[in-house]
Order: structure tokens, then sequence, then C-alpha cells
């Protein structure tokens, strides 16, 4: 069984592999189609001594027709793929715009998101979602039921960090050294200042794309660039990026940060923040691969 997800995918995806001797032994070709339908919905919790964790909630999307049955799933951005869209505005920020055409779908989206004229025409949510990513650099995807737009690590920016030390809880680790010179990187700042939505870019065009948003009564502009010089300085830092390999607990998502340290390579110690997991279960045990994202502290 494997898990991929990350904030840079649009769709979480599941794919579970039954044996061939359980698949040989349990269904027949008839049976595996009236037990496993697409559509069906699925959830995955893998742990420890009947300790669970709900890694998965997603729906039956493919399903193989001979041994061993291999099942695919995807999240709730599956049912998005059969949404249809036909939407025209003048102008309209990317929450309106979610909540128009997703009206029963939980949404939390930046507001500051500005789309301008926007006009899609016989396609589908999932595909305004995808044109978003490819043309604006906003990236959606589900966290459960709810749809995150426009925000990297906004919303579980306030939990603890999970707390690693490469030599007792990795398996494995990929993680490469790269200077601040070498990383290319796009801040662009959003603030309300005086009744007006106000934005302010810094860094490198053509780099990873990083869109925050400042809040406050008070706010000026001097304080947004400010703000922004601060952050791009944090982000845009000598550090490690890559992934390492760590056993099933504790469980981590992407958006969540890990408090990574090591007794051999002091200069990688530091708090990151994870762009993206990929988890296993197999005859060699449960494993969780994590892709670091940019250094938090």
């Amino acid at each position: 069984m494997q898990i991929e997800s990350s904030w840079k995918l649009l769709t979480d995806t599941a794919v579970i592999t039954l044996p061939r001797k359980v698949s040989q032994k349990l269904f027949d070709k008839l049976r595996v189609k009236k037990v496993f339908r697409r559509g069906d919905v699925v959830q995955i919790a893998l742990g420890y001594d009947g300790l669970y964790v709900t890694e998965f909630e997603g729906y039956i999307t493919e399903v193989s027709a001979t041994a061993p049955i291999v099942i695919k799933c995807e999240d709730e951005m599956w049912k998005l793929k059969a949404t249809p869209v036909s939407y025209s505005k003048p102008h309209v920020n990317l929450k309106q715009l979610l909540a128009d055409i997703l009206p029963a779908t939980r949404i939390d989206a930046n507001a500051g998101e500005q789309l301008g004229a926007v006009r899609f025409s016989e396609t589908t949510a999932s595909q305004v979602l995808d044109k978003l990513k490819q043309e604006k650099a906003i990236y959606s995807y589900f966290k459960g039921k709810r749809l995150v737009s426009g925000k990297v690590y906004a919303d579980d920016s306030g939990t603890a960090p999970h707390r690693f030390e490469l030599e007792r809880n990795a398996v494995s680790n990929d993680l490469v050294y790269k200077r601040k010179e070498d990383t290319k990187v796009l801040v662009i700042a959003r603030a309300i200042i005086k009744g007006k939505k106000t934005a302010y870019r810094i860094g490198d065009e053509g780099g990873q794309v990083c869109r925050l948003a400042y809040s406050g009564h008070s706010i000026t502009e001097w304080d947004l660039q400010r703000k922004a010089h601060a952050d791009y300085q944090q982000i845009k830092t000598d550090g490690f990026e890559g992934s390492f390999t760590a056993f099933g607990i504790p469980s981590v998502r992407h958006g969540e940060k890990v408090n990574l340290t090591s007794r051999l390579y002091k200069e990688l110690d530091g708090i990151y923040y994870v762009e993206g997991v990929s988890k296993r279960f197999s005859r060699e045990g449960y494993r969780q691969e994590i892709k670091l994202g940019g250094l938090a502290a």
C-alpha cells in the first residue's frame, strides 16, 4: 500500500495491492467487481499495537481485473473531476470564485487573491483548479473534506513540530545541502491597507512562488514591505532540502513542521515545513518518506 500527499499535488492518491495468494483465494474476477466498485468510499488507517491513525480518505477510481488485485484511490478531488463548471465574471477573488462554483464544499481560500476577469466554459472544477495552479501558481488541495486554496502552510502553521533525530528516527535520508545563492524564491505578499488590497513582490522571477497574506488594522505599505523582506530572507537561506524516511509514528502530514536534529551534522538542525509525504505499508513495515520544504525557524 502506498499513499502520496503534498500541497503541490492537486489530488492525493492511494494504491492498495492485495497479495496474489489472497487475491486468488478470496476473489475471482466476478467477485472482485462486486466487492470493489468505482466510487466506493475508502478509508485507510495505519499504526502500531492497535493504535491507528486515519491516513487517507477518498474513493475507488480503478480496480485491476487480474491478480494481484490493485485498487487505485483518489481523495475528494475525484468528485471535482466530475463537477461541471461554466462561469464568467469581470472581476472576482479566489474565495468568491470557489464559493460560486462549489457551493456545497467547505472552502478555506485566500480571499486576498484577486483573479480579475475570469471565464471558464464547459470545464470541470478540478480543471479550474489546475488552470489556477499552472497559470497563477495558486495551489489547491483537500484536507479531509475541506478544500484549501491559495495557502501553503498557513492552515497548519500553528501545530507543534514533530521531533525527529536523524540517527535515531530515520531509516534513511536523501538530504542535500543547498546554498541560498542557489535557491530561487519569489515572495508575493498581500494585505488590505486603508480598505485597498495591496500587493508587493520580492525575489527571483521564475523561482518557487510563496504567497503570503498579512493582516492588521494599522498595517502600512512600509509594514507590508518590511514583513515581506523578512520572510523572504527567512525562506531564502542556507539549508537542507530533500527527504528522509522514518517509521510510521508520529504520523506527519504536509503543511505541518518537523524539528529535525542530528548528532553528526549540527548544521542540519532546524524546524522545517513539510512539503509532502509518501507513506508505505508492506512486508518491510510502515514507513513514511517526508519531503522537506523551507526552513520555518
